[in-house]
């Protein structure tokens, strides 16, 4: 019995070894197979895990708006949904493809390829329909995900849409202000994490913020959205009367410098980008050369007076219409005799424009175009503008200084061609073109380009162009003095010398001899007539009607009457810049019905208010065009009323 109870105990002790054997065994390789996955492949498991989990997302802040000086919105960006796929948590990749590509309107074929890659991180769609991205959640794909961006917008469509330009999809400026004004308006760098479950489903989100704001800055333009649909309505009329290729138009506050309106026509909606191409979406007034004809003599005559080379009253003879300098032949559309230099630039002489030019010589001449800024770009935050042709005046011959001198065989940009306008309506000191409205400024640099004496005798000039008997009578607005020059230059042929086709355009001042307005308007190859005064300065008058019909441009300043017979400047009674057509006074006769048609509206109401009189008035504008009572009529009761009907649009 002894004997089997020590067996028995032995076997025990054999099957305790045995389990301490295993758990041992065990334990090790457990411990093996941590040492494995904690050390030996530690890093590689610890980076798939971190794959399959969590992913890293570079998303851009809200872009910031554009606003004009309203704070009407031009643009803005709107949140919309993205679709985006895992392809490593996918289980059926061609059967998702298929599935996707129903939805998505797209090739299933170019939907697998893109799921095969090595990436977890695919996009499939970009900046869906609400309605497509509910039909992606809803189809509940696993390894398929939404996504919130934003979407550029342009809510007033083609309104300042060459200068606004567009975005891409990543909402990266492309053109116009959008893209020279990239950095302010994107929205800073975001890493977002996104942390999934085992079925894939987000339930975590941690953002990493980065320092300083993640929205992109908003922008507040010097544009007004209401005079800059004026503008887009008149130059299309005017291209399109003419049979035109395109044209340009501005509005440029004077005293300050500031863009009020910019168009450019044919129109481009930066909404529809894509069904553009690049020759309507570009900024030709920012971008394209002209020679700028006629509209350069003013700076002419501004440096002949200046250097003491001429006087207004100086006599230059215009060869009847037709000079020959050389072997080559100039010539005027008419053929004049002797003339004054007021009426040279009247008339717009290129006879007698060329005689100045070379009584002045190439040397000074081109010194006056440099300091006017016609060979470098403005201030404008525009992308791609030009420096301008403007070769060294050591290279021209007298037939270049004649033809420079009447606006042919050089070059400038339409933006470049407008700041020198604002620098002679300043009063000759040099002022530099804004679009930023916090860069707007009430003062000029302060360099003087033009005395201040001169530049009222060449504004006088440009008036006398337009009131009088000049080339720029179709840009009269009546009750107020305009100011301006014509425009009308040969294009040059790519073949070499010129072709058949012109540029018309007209530059010029409201009001002439103090200006708050500098407007230009250029149409480029129109058809019979191609002069500018008969295709741009119509346009000039329409634009400067509707500005000054519409209750900014009356709120600005007052109407000042002179009744001297010449315009003395604007009264300085309340800061005025504004000044109206010579008229003589009116004496009211109370005893009948005064006739009161065709007076600026302030003095008709003032004139009757004296007299005890309280008018009724019917529509909008400047000018008196009707009355009830008519003129010369007995009044039809003791209270004298009087119904004034005024000009909607000069």
């Amino acid at each position: 019995m002894k004997k089997a109870k020590n067996k028995s105990r032995d076997y025990s002790r054999i099957k305790i070894g045995l389990v301490l054997a295993l758990c041992f065994v065990f334990w090790g390789g457990l411990w093996a197979r941590a040492v494995q996955v904690q050390i030996l492949r530690g890093e590689e498991l610890a980076e798939q895990a971190s794959r399959q989990y969590f992913s890293q997302e570079k998303i851009l802040g809200k872009r910031g708006e554009i606003f004009d000086r309203e704070g009407r919105v031009l643009a803005q960006s709107v949140r919309s949904k993205s679709i985006y796929a895992n392809p490593f948590m996918m289980d059926n990749i061609p059967a998702s493809s298929a599935r996707l590509a129903g939805i998505l309107d797209a090739d299933p074929g170019s939907i697998q390829a893109r799921l095969d890659r090595k990436s977890s991180f695919v996009w499939l769609d970009r900046k869906v329909s609400d309605r497509v991205a509910h039909q992606v959640s809803s189809a509940d794909i696993p390894g398929v995900f939404i996504m919130d961006e934003h979407s550029r917008v342009y809510p007033q469509k083609h309104l300042l849409g060459q200068v606004l330009g567009f975005v891409g999809m990543d909402n990266t400026g492309l053109e116009g202000l959008e893209r020279s004004l990239d950095d302010r308006l994107s929205g800073a760098e975001m890493v977002m994490i996104m942390q999934r479950d085992a079925s894939g489903q987000r339930f975590n989100l941690l953002p990493r913020q980065p320092d300083g704001q993640v929205d992109g800055q908003d922008i507040h333009l010097t544009i007004d959205s209401r005079m800059q649909f004026y503008v887009e309505q008149a130059l299309a009329d005017a291209v399109e009367d003419n049979d035109a290729r395109s044209g340009i138009a501005m509005v440029v506050h004077v005293p300050t410098g500031d863009i009020l309106a910019w168009a450019n026509y044919p129109f481009f909606n930066p909404n529809n980008f894509r069904s553009s191409t690049p020759d309507i979406w570009r900024n030709r007034g920012a971008t394209d050369l002209i020679e700028p004809g006629s509209t350069l003599k003013p700076f002419l005559v501004a440096a002949a007076l200046e250097e003491n080379v001429a006087r207004g009253d100086s006599l230059y003879y215009c060869e009847q219409g037709l000079w020959r300098l050389g072997r080559n032949q100039i010539k005027d559309v008419r053929e004049y005799g002797w003339l004054t230099v007021n009426r040279i630039l009247r008339y717009s002489s290129n006879i007698c424009a060329a005689k100045i030019g070379l009584d002045m010589g190439p040397g000074t001449l081109h010194q006056y175009l440099v300091n006017l800024g016609l060979d470098q770009p403005t201030g404008v935050q525009v992308p791609g503008q030009t420096s301008g042709l403007l070769r060294p005046p050591h290279t021209w011959r007298d037939m270049d200084l004649a033809t420079i001198s009447f606006g042919q065989g050089m070059a400038t940009s339409f933006l470049q061609l407008a700041r020198a306008f604002t620098i002679l309506g300043n009063h000759g000191v040099f002022t530099d073109l804004n679009i930023l409205q916090d860069q707007s400024s009430p003062v000029s640099s302060g360099q003087r380009i033009i005395s201040r004496e001169v530049s009222r005798d060449v504004l006088a000039m440009m008036r006398d162009s337009v009131e009088r008997d000049g080339t720029g009578t179709r840009a009269r607005i009546s009750g107020i003095e305009v100011g301006g020059k014509t425009g009308t230059a040969q294009k040059a042929s790519p073949s070499g010398g010129y072709s058949d086709k012109y540029v018309a355009s007209f530059a010029g001042f409201l009001p002439a001899m103090d200006p708050e307005y500098m407007i230009m308007v250029l149409v480029d190859e129109p058809t019979r007539p191609f002069y500018g005064g008969l295709v741009a300065a119509p346009a000039f008058q329409r634009i400067g009607g509707r500005i000054l019909a519409s209750e900014q441009g009356l709120g600005l300043r007052r109407l000042v009457l002179e009744s001297s017979g010449e315009a003395q400047g604007a009264s300085t009674s309340d800061g005025s810049r504004f000044s109206i057509v010579p008229r003589q006074d009116v004496e009211m006769d109370t005893s009948h019905v005064p006739d009161l048609r065709g007076i600026p509206l302030r003095l008709a109401v003032e004139n009757l208010l004296k007299a005890g009189i309280e008018p009724t008035l019917q529509g909008r504008g400047v000018m008196v065009r009707d009355q009830d009572p008519g003129p010369g009529s007995s009044w039809s009761n003791q209270q004298k009323q009087i119904t004034l009907k005024l000009c909607s649009e000069s």
